[in-house]
């Protein structure tokens, strides 16, 4: 027997340690897919609370002038 077959045969015989490896991979993959789907979500979620808070503010007012954003007036210089 070649050493392939006989590698091939105790694989064959016991594929626990094969079986189990893949089983851990796709775990792993499993649980990647599911960490990058609730971060999108997360980030989505966040970006529309963003959005809907700024559109909930009031509106900006209109730009004030020299006189009312300072009240003693005695501090302009002409």
């Amino acid at each position: 027997m070649s050493g392939q077959t006989v590698a091939a045969a105790l694989i064959g015989a016991n594929p626990g340690p094969a079986a189990h490896i893949a089983l851990l991979g796709i775990v792993v993959i499993v649980a990647l897919v599911v960490f990058v789907i609730v971060r999108r979500r997360n980030k989505r979620e966040a970006a529309e609370a963003e959005m809907h808070s700024t559109t909930l503010e009031d509106p900006p007012a209109s730009p004030q002038s020299p006189e009312e954003r300072d009240p003693d007036p005695s501090t302009h210089s002409r």
